[in-house]
């Protein structure tokens, strides 16, 4: 800036005041501009660093560009970038989830020593998904579903009008998905061992989510107002605070077990509560469910595994894919054909002999 190394302690009181704030992002510049003061975090940690951060800010009108040259921490960015998603309507827990990976990806940082974002290249992102798996022992999935997030952040803060990052890092980063087994699917079986021998509350739950294909925030929301018996449909509908996967609205025809079970539910705003008369809360039905299996002797599984069954089940039952997949509320069908359990020995045998009989036939 021109100035001689003993007037700067001066001239950064006449024209910035420096300050830390233990409830903010470390140390903190104040300046004039627009007829009143500014402020702006520097993201350092030390007095020296935040005179070294204020000695390279090169625009005699800092307020025209502060974003641009100053010092930008992740937890800026992520803070910033979660307003702006929260901001867009997407569901709270969506919102936790870029949270949990974008928290892991600041862990990350901080063990690399890297304070800000205009120090993130190519090799620290690269290094990241090896961290996540082998320090935190997180599944490659998640690390990978991470890494997704993290390339979205860069690309919206990169935006020339954000003036938050200069250059995208991310841009280079490839990231594979990981092959992984699918997970596992319910036989019929074992879904109607635990229509009947999981606990009374739970009954009911296993049936819908295993016949309609729904999802169990949706179940957990689901209205009678959303409920045709006589047209024998439910549906799925965005609501005002809560919104289904996909944010669209869908028809799931009734099974008659599904019909049976809601002609059973009490009428009133939710076809479905827990025990104590509230809402139905997820963990509880998923703690409940894996208690239940074992004590059926069952290998403990998931709630979604359900969905995996009615798609599984539907199209063995000769219904074509699209309608499936319109029914379940898969984005795609290749979204949907992972949810398709393997196909076992016996049902392979059998898949021949019925096209060995109609190709005889014809």
């Amino acid at each position: 800036m021109g100035r001689h190394p003993k007037s700067f302690v001066m001239w950064l009181r006449r024209r910035y005041r420096v300050f830390y704030n233990p409830q903010g992002h470390g140390w903190y510049t104040a300046f004039r501009a627009g007829g009143g003061r500014k402020r702006f975090s520097l993201g350092v940690g030390t007095r020296a660093e935040a005179e070294e951060a204020v000695r390279r800010l090169d625009d005699p009108s800092p307020a025209r560009d502060v974003a641009r040259v100053a010092f930008v921490t992740w937890a800026q960015v992520q803070a910033q970038f979660l307003t702006f998603k929260s901001g867009q309507g997407l569901a709270p827990k969506s919102i936790d989830r870029y949270r949990a990976g974008l928290d892991a990806f600041g862990r990350y940082l901080a063990s690399e020593s890297v304070r800000h974002v205009d120090a993130i290249t190519l090799p620290v992102l690269e290094g990241y998904t090896h961290w996540r798996t082998h320090t935190e022992k997180c599944d490659v999935k998640t690390a990978y579903n991470d890494s997704l997030v993290i390339k979205g952040v860069f690309k919206w803060a990169s935006k020339p009008s954000r003036g938050i990052v200069k250059v995208n890092p991310a841009l280079d980063w490839e990231t594979l998905e990981p092959v992984k087994p699918k997970r596992r699917c319910y036989t019929v079986e074992e879904v109607e061992r635990m229509e009947s021998g999981v606990r009374a509350v739970l009954r009911p739950v296993v049936t819908m989510l295993a016949w309609t294909g729904m999802r169990i925030g949706e179940l957990i929301n689901l209205r009678w107002c959303d409920v045709d018996l006589d047209k024998r449909v439910v549906h799925v509908r965005v609501q005002e605070d809560w919104k289904p996967k996909g944010r669209r609205d869908r028809t799931v025809p009734v099974h008659p077990k599904v019909d049976a079970v809601l002609r059973s539910r009490p009428i009133g705003k939710w076809v479905f509560l827990g025990p104590r008369g509230g809402r139905l809360k997820e963990t509880y039905a998923l703690e409940c469910l894996k208690a239940d299996q074992r004590k059926l002797g069952m290998v403990p599984g998931d709630l979604h595994g359900l969905r995996r069954f009615f798609a599984t089940t539907m199209m063995r039952a000769g219904v074509d894919a699209e309608t499936v997949r319109q029914w379940g509320g898969w984005k795609s069908l290749e979204t949907m054909l992972r949810y398709l359990a393997d196909v076992n020995v016996k049902d392979s045998v059998e898949a021949m002999d019925k096209a060995v009989k109609t190709l005889a036939a014809s």
